[in-house]
């Protein structure tokens, strides 16, 4: 796991911040004492803390501690929720409940690894892996082949304007926009009005026609749910009625770093575009992109199961 990745189990240490009291201490000894330098707040004071990471995890499953804390009879393993019944299968049953954790893991925070792309929060450590997933300032590449850029995608937006004279197109969700694309530029930048989400529109040859696909930029694979759903079709029925002038594809939107350039024609879901359906060197683009809000979750009183790991 890289530093300042939180999407792993644990490495050796990691920056937290602890919510509650005023400390300052510097062990010095370069072994296991604490690095605690007092961060100036008014209101609650906190404290910056460098401390092996390790003691943030299950001793079982070895993911994130997260309230309720229990602790085992036997060795004192501390354990999560979900392992204080298993933990009996290899050590003793973990039956204490740890309040006194519970406070501590519940306040616990780390910074975003993207501080350096423009996030300036602070998160719950056992939630961090869940924010990186979803940070707005998550780093993506440029869609230009060659250029070296790496930056959020707010900084995208400004770089792809000032290095290479292109302006993203402002777009608003579950509106049609007809938009016009030159076919000599292999990719367009849109931005949503509401949230500022970026996309991006891939032009390529796909034989005789032109392949059309969509992605979202961000995090690959995240939301593992699709966030998005599109709709990209050209209509050119009006122009000649003995003819089929319309092409449709409606499809959830993928999501892309860009970190490999913009998608090869073909690649995932995609529209063709015959070559009659061109208007000269133009693309006549409808594009319609609607936000699918997540289902409300459903609560179970039955907690999912992990599988332990081997005591260490």
């Amino acid at each position: 796991m890289e530093v300042g990745d939180y999407s792993g189990k644990y490495a050796s240490e990691v920056e937290v911040k602890l919510e509650e009291g005023e400390v300052m201490q510097d062990g010095g000894d370069g072994g296991g004492s604490a690095l605690v330098a007092v961060e100036a707040m008014t209101e609650p004071p906190q404290v910056d803390i460098r401390m092996d990471v390790a003691l943030l995890h299950c001793h079982t499953c070895h993911h994130p501690l997260k309230p309720p804390v229990y602790k085992c009879d036997a060795a004192g393993h501390i354990v999560c929720f979900y392992c204080r019944a298993g933990h009996g299968d290899i050590c003793s049953r973990a039956s204490t409940h740890c309040p006194e954790l519970d406070a501590v893991v519940g306040a616990a925070k780390v910074p975003c690894p993207y501080r350096a792309f423009g996030c300036e929060q602070y998160v719950v450590y056992h939630g961090a892996a869940d924010h990186q997933r979803a940070c707005q300032c998550a780093p993506c590449s440029c869609p230009e082949s060659g250029c070296p850029f790496v930056g959020s995608r707010g900084m995208l937006l400004d770089h792809i304007a000032a290095a290479h004279s292109r302006l993203a197109v402002t777009v608003r969700y579950g509106r049609s926009s007809n938009l016009n694309f030159p076919l000599s530029q292999s990719w367009h930048a849109l931005v949503a009005e509401e949230d500022r989400s970026v996309f991006l529109v891939s032009l390529g040859a796909l034989g005789a026609a032109t392949a059309v696909s969509l992605v979202c930029v961000q995090e690959d694979g995240v939301p593992a749910a699709p966030q998005f759903w599109c709709k990209l079709f050209v209509d050119r029925t009006g122009e000649d009625k003995d003819k089929d002038k319309l092409v449709l594809m409606a499809s959830t939107v993928g999501s892309s770093t860009l970190t490999d350039g913009v998608p090869a024609p073909g690649q995932g879901m995609f529209l063709a575009v015959p070559q009659e359906l061109l208007s000269g060197e133009m693309l006549a683009l409808n594009i319609r992109i609607d936000h699918l809000r997540p289902a409300a979750a459903t609560k179970s009183t039955t907690p999912r199961a992990r599988t332990p790991g081997r005591m260490q």
